[in-house]
Order: structure tokens, then C-alpha cells, then sequence
């Protein structure tokens, strides 16, 4: 049986992502007001024209600061893509789960020796799993990612025995208990 799920999860803005958004703003009132101040030198055609390109610009910025990530489960091939302003995709990783060693929740003590950690969640730290497996390129890897109930299942059921969860398998069953 073909498995195919996918979810998107956007990742909330911290207080960081404020602080940019509002010096990104800040700049371009700034930039286009002294634009405004020097048009007594410049005819009001290429005037109308700078300041467009400025609000232009500070608007691709800050919508460039919105960043999702896309979760892909094909068969027991992971993909995991990041999302950055809803017009650019790039692929983190891609894992094949039969290499899979781990599935968990994340908790403040976990601690895992890999070679590369690969963050893909909302900033909620909330409902955080991580996966541990071996990737031909990169070696171990640690996925932390915040997969729905549905996804964490999904992935649960097409990992080899000895990395599945076993609170995920009782969801699992609760869940198809559910249905019948």
C-alpha cells in the first residue's frame, strides 16, 4: 500500500522576527521621507518612482521573514522543505525511514550525539518530536520537527520496529478503535 501524507506548519514569529520587522519599517519611512526632503532637487517623475521601489523592497523583505516548513512522508521516504516567504523552497532533508533509530518526544534532557541537526518546527517548542536516523551524505542526523497526531502516526507506522514509538502505536490503535 502507497502512503502519502504531507503538512505544513508555519513557524511563529518570536520576538526577534519583531524587532526586524519593525527596523525594516523604520528604514524605509526613514529612506523614503529624506528621498522626499531632497525632491526639491529631483523632478517629481523619478521621485514617485524611488519611493515605490523603496516600499517595494521593504515589503519583499518583511514578506520574506514569513518561513513555513513542509513535512512530505512518501512510502518511508521523508522530505522535509523550508518555506521562506511563500515563493522560495529548499529542501533540508531527506531521509529514508528504513535508517530510522529513534522517534520521540522532545524533552529539555535529550541529548544525542549526531553530525547534523536539522530544526524544522514551529517555535512553540510545543508538541516537538525528534527522529534520529542515518543519512547516506550527512551521517546521523536529529530531525527536531512538530508533526500533527495524524503525521506523528503515519511516520510512527513506516519505521522499522526498532525505532517505532510506543505511546504512538497506543495512539494508533486508540485512534482506529475510534473509527470502527
Amino acid at each position: 500500500m502507497d502512503v502519502f501524507i504531507e503538512q505544513l506548519v508555519e513557524r511563529k514569529k518570536d520576538s526577534r522576527d519583531t524587532v526586524l520587522r519593525i527596523c525594516i519599517i523604520l528604514a524605509a519611512t526613514s529612506l523614503s521621507f529624506l528621498i522626499v526632503m531632497f525632491a526639491i532637487w529631483i523632478t517629481y517623475l523619478p521621485l514617485v518612482i524611488i519611493v515605490g521601489g523603496v516600499i517595494w523592497l521593504a515589503m519583499f523583505i518583511l514578506k520574506g521573514l514569513t518561513v513555513e516548513y513542509e513535512y512530505i512522508l512518501t512510502n518511508r521516504d521523508l522530505d522535509i522543505d523550508k518555506i521562506i516567504g511563500k515563493r522560495k523552497r529548499k529542501r533540508l532533508v531527506s531521509l529514508n525511514l528504513i535508517n530510522a533509530e529513534e522517534f520521540d518526544l522532545y524533552h529539555a534532557d535529550f541529548d544525542s550525539v549526531t553530525d547534523v541537526t536539522v530544526s524544522a518546527h514551529d517555535n512553540s517548542y510545543t508538541g516537538l518530536w525528534y527522529l534520529v536516523g542515518k543519512h547516506p551524505a550527512h551521517g546521523k542526523v536529529i530531525l527536531l520537527f512538530s508533526p500533527n497526531d495524524e503525521f506523528a502516526i503515519t511516520v510512527n507506522n513506516a519505521l522499522p520496529s526498532k525505532a517505532k514509538n510506543k505511546k504512538v502505536t497506543e495512539l494508533s490503535r486508540q485512534s482506529d478503535e475510534k473509527d470502527d
